[in-house]
């Protein structure tokens, strides 16, 4: 049982460099621009995590938990956009 707890378990590796490759940040990063999500309080995290990658370090564990959760907010941002585009045609459609 105990193997099984230790599995369950995220690796502690906060502040450690994660494998992330740098073509795969900057392709997450071009994906949430590409998106034009509004970040709010999330730009300035953003703008540190791509000038990091732009530099060409790799990012820590955090940084990288980070940039995904970006991304996350850019496919939910894009597909409210396609679901409210699809809504108007909808309403404006002569019936």
């Amino acid at each position: 049982m105990a193997r099984k707890a230790n599995k369950s378990k995220k690796p502690q590796s906060v502040g450690r460099p994660v494998t992330v490759s740098i073509a795969e940040a900057r392709s997450l990063i071009a994906m949430i621009e590409k998106s034009q999500v509004p970040f709010g309080e999330s730009a300035p995290v953003f703008a540190k995590i791509k000038s990091h990658v732009e530099a060409g370090n790799p990012l820590s564990a955090e940084d990288h938990e980070r940039l995904l959760e970006l991304v996350k907010k850019a496919k939910d941002w894009d597909k409210a956009v396609e679901t409210s585009a699809m809504t108007e045609r909808e309403e404006t459609l002569s019936g």
